[in-house]
């Protein structure tokens, strides 16, 4: 910067030097030049560069009439691109976002007490029990030998939001499907129950059934865990059955998204906030919103790493069920996601790197010196070859020149 402003300087002043000569003005002093005798290295350009300034007093760096707008707006791209130290305020968000999560990791057996409490509360309601109406006798509760008792929904495709084609099929057709495992040996088993003829009406019964066994204590399965009883794995069929008898259900589900969006709150509101003290908007520029992605990939890191502790002693100590029920999946799942974010962005530095100035003379200045040296060495043989061919009468006038 000291370099373009001091040559952005010295040209000002020449230009100046000479509109005034071209004017008729005599009282005109010129500017001491530096030496360019031979090829110069930029660290002796810098040096002399500094010399001239510190003899002119030229103190402050005007990058702005240094260059052109175009090149002006090529370097606030570049460094818009560049990372962004953390600093101070940086790490206490992190750290704030954190301790709410952790906090949530700690009690989250308690928050889904209170969800679990108030969904009770919900059940009672005359819109609930319309719906529980509405949707009783039907295939998907089928409660015959080996697919009743209290994880029955577990044994039951139609109690699965993850496969919504088998549960409108059976409901349509009027028939359950199941299969009932007795020594390692599967039997398919069938039930036949009213069909419904209409998707729409099909849909409405489904959705209505869900509605009402999403607010009971034992909720809904994991999405695709009906899946796992269908296996020929004893230990996956068992464990289905015991992580949904501990808590692994919809609802506890939906609760583990509490610390992502606490995350999520805390480090948005000090970035943007930041950005609108700063620039007056909240739209960030590349470099802010790759800090963001840090800050959050951060943030998230530090809560799925208390969930996995959690889960990891609940495991060892109590059983693999109790622990799978403290593994907080969308934490995991958005922290994997930032840190391939993080990833991508450091990639995109790397492939945009600082250009040299052996490129910055290449695309701006449209000459070589190699050129310039080719066209004195031409004037100068055609200014050799005017001299022989000068008249006896003597040289030319300097105007005829």
């Amino acid at each position: 910067m000291r370099n373009l402003d001091t040559q952005h300087r010295r040209l000002a002043q020449l230009e100046h030097d000479v509109d005034r000569l071209l004017a008729g003005d005599t009282d005109v002093t010129a500017a001491p030049v530096m030496n360019t005798a031979g090829p110069r290295s930029y660290e002796q350009v810098t040096a002399a560069n500094d010399a001239v300034r510190e003899r002119c007093g030229w103190n402050v760096v005007d990058l702005d009439a240094a260059i052109t707008p175009a090149l002006r707006a090529e370097y606030e791209a570049w460094r818009s691109r560049q990372r962004v130290a953390w600093g101070l305020d940086d790490v206490a968000a992190v750290a704030c976002a954190g301790l709410v999560g952790v906090g949530a990791i700690w009690f989250d057996a308690t928050i889904d007490s209170a969800v679990r409490a108030r969904l009770a509360r919900l059940a009672d309601t005359p819109l609930i029990r319309g719906w529980e109406r509405d949707g009783r006798r039907m295939p998907i509760d089928y409660m015959g030998s080996g697919f009743g008792g209290r994880a029955h929904r577990v044994r039951s495709a139609g109690h699965d939001i993850g496969r919504p084609f088998e549960a409108l099929s059976q409901i349509r057709a009027g028939q359950f499907r199941g299969r009932r495992w007795d020594n390692g040996v599967a039997t398919p088993v069938q039930e036949r129950f009213v069909p419904v003829e209409s998707l729409g009406e099909a849909l409405t019964l489904w959705a209505k059934h869900l509605a009402a066994d999403f607010v009971t204590p034992m909720n809904l399965p994991l999405p695709g865990w009906t899946k796992l009883p269908e296996l020929p794995i004893p230990a996956l069929r068992q464990f289905a059955y015991d992580t949904y008898n501990q808590g692994a259900n919809l609802r506890s589900l939906s609760v583990s998204s509490l610390p992502v969006l606490s995350t999520e709150v805390v480090v948005r509101t000090h970035v943007h906030g930041r950005a609108v003290l700063e620039t007056g908007s909240a739209v960030l520029e590349p470099a802010a919103a790759s800090l963001r992605s840090e800050l959050l990939l951060a943030g998230h890191s530090l809560v799925g790493a208390a969930a996995l502790g959690k889960a990891v002693t609940l495991a060892m100590v109590v059983s693999p069920a109790a622990g799978f029920w403290h593994i907080n999946w969308p934490v995991l799942v958005r922290a994997a996601m930032l840190a391939l974010e993080v990833a991508r962005d450091a990639r995109t530095r790397q492939n945009s790197p600082v250009p040299t100035w052996d490129d910055l003379a290449t695309a701006i200045v449209p000459w070589q010196l190699t050129t310039a040296h080719e066209l004195d060495r031409a004037i100068t043989r055609s200014d050799a070859a005017d001299a022989r061919q000068v008249p006896a009468g003597g040289l030319p006038t300097s105007q005829e020149h």
